[in-house]
């Protein structure tokens, strides 16, 4: 029998993990802070009293020019090369081809920073009156944010924002996460036959330049291995980021636009109020980076005893196979401050309560090898039903991924090699768990056993 905790399979989609944001104000102060939001307050202040625009809302190319030099909207590949940047400011014959002018200008459009009409931009009269005010400056960053998602994920990398950013936000606070597993992670599969498991470079190079105008947002900030690799090489190009990592503000970000599609998003400081039963019924739907988050968060709000008793009152008694699955895992994260406890379980009557205790002991390694061996010879089949139990309540897909899993592996053939024992005592969920055994393991031999093992099960008591 595995002395492992095994992760739960799940078809379901994974709700966000719990979270916690810095105040408002400073979240407002950092939002002002990053350069898209400096550039887009610029440029609406810039525009005062007044400035002629064409029938697009742009201003003409002098004017453009000017902007440019003053915020310094040059291409990111030119903004420490002044020759090239002369070079490249030659070259511009209309606004429409200054695309780091472009999207702050349109953005203090979008946000109302900027009023357009007759010919002529100006900046909002409330403007600084707004500026000066925490939910509006909040509010605006939101819209530039989500604005800036479309545009750089889906626009220029041709993924859905809510999967790449969420990949991210599932991440603990402060991960710094390999670029190449966000490329492999997020990036759309690619069929080809001569490299199947790479993807093209063209795939990371785009999700890069998406990362780049999030980094210009304030949401992500990007960093490599070795310092002072960020600067601009020869020929104008960038050493591709080793890392990226969601800010603070990102974070925010990502929340809102979870909110905004009624999906749930909890703080922490709400999750770790829940009662344990709803803590423990909560580990399912999280994502396991979630599941790490919400574990510590929890547990860190209240001491180990106090934790223990809450789990194991929430999770005793019967149909409650799912529940005692996330309970192990919670306790198994404490077990080594809760040991005089755990071992005191074992002397329960209630054998929902003994198996809890012995799963988390077994996986601690804090036994010897003769206690090892009496509880897995005591209580193994009883828990192992029990873990199996827990998998079925995830559904027939859940169950098959439990059965194919690395997890499952040896479970099934230590119930089957000693089937009076599945008897004694017995679980209450046998018969199902036998049932569903013979019906869907992959192994057609092990499936064969566990038919007969229901087919000669003693009658109900």
């Amino acid at each position: 029998m595995s002395s492992h905790h095994p992760q739960a399979p799940s078809p379901r989609l994974f709700s966000a993990r719990p979270v916690s944001l810095l105040p408002t104000e400073e979240l407002a102060r950092r939002a002002l802070d990053s350069p898209l939001m400096r550039a887009t307050v610029g440029l609406s202040r810039w525009c005062g009293p007044v400035t002629p625009v064409d029938a697009d809302g742009l201003p003409d190319l002098h004017d453009t020019l000017t902007a440019i030099n003053e915020f310094g909207l040059w291409p990111r590949t030119l903004c420490r090369d002044p020759e090239r940047r002369s070079a490249w400011t030659a070259k511009i014959t209309s606004p429409a081809q200054a695309e780091d002018f472009l999207i702050p200008w349109h953005t203090a459009r979008h946000l109302g920073m900027i009023e357009c009409g007759a010919g002529q931009a100006r900046p909002a009269p409330e403007l600084e009156r707004w500026l000066g005010s925490t939910g509006r400056v909040l509010h605006w960053w939101t819209l530039a944010f989500h604005q800036c998602a479309e545009r750089a994920l889906r626009g220029t990398a041709g993924l859905d924002p809510r999967t790449a950013l969420g990949r991210l936000y599932e991440s603990p606070d402060g991960a710094r996460v390999p670029l190449r597993l966000v490329t492999q992670e997020i990036l759309p599969a690619r069929q080809t036959h001569y490299l199947p498991t790479r993807h093209p470079p063209w795939s990371t190079a785009l999700l890069t330049r998406a990362l780049w105008q999030l980094n210009d947002a304030g949401a992500v900030a990007l960093g490599w291995h070795t310092p002072g690799t960020d600067t601009t090489g020869a020929h104008g190009h960038r050493p591709e980021p080793a890392w990226v990592q969601l800010t603070d503000l990102g974070r925010f970000g990502i929340r809102q636009l979870l909110l905004a599609e009624e999906q749930p998003a909890p703080l922490t400081e709400e999750f770790i109020r829940l009662g344990a039963d709803e803590f423990l019924d909560a580990l399912a739907d999280f994502s396991p980076d979630g599941q790490l988050v919400a574990l510590t968060a929890w547990l860190d709000a209240r001491p180990p005893d106090r934790a223990l008793r809450e789990i194991v009152s929430a999770s005793s008694g019967p149909g409650l196979a799912l529940r005692r699955w996330n309970a192990t895992m919670a306790l198994g994260s404490i077990s080594s401050r809760i040991e005089p406890e755990l071992r005191a379980l074992l002397r329960s009557r209630d054998p929902t309560v003994v198996s809890l205790a012995s799963v988390v002991l077994l996986a601690s390694r804090m036994l010897t090898a003769p206690e090892q061996d009496g509880l897995t010879s005591a209580y193994g089949h009883w828990t192992a039903i029990d873990m199996f139990a827990a998998a079925t309540c995830l559904g027939e897909t859940g169950l098959k991924s439990f059965l194919g899993s690395e997890a499952a592996e040896g479970i099934d053939r230590f119930l089957l090699n000693d089937v009076p024992r599945l008897w004694n005592p017995e679980h209450p969920e046998t018969r199902e768990v036998l049932r569903l055994l013979g019906r869907h393991h992959p192994d057609p031999s092990i499936a064969a056993r566990a038919r007969a093992a229901e087919t000669h099960a003693p009658p109900p008591a």
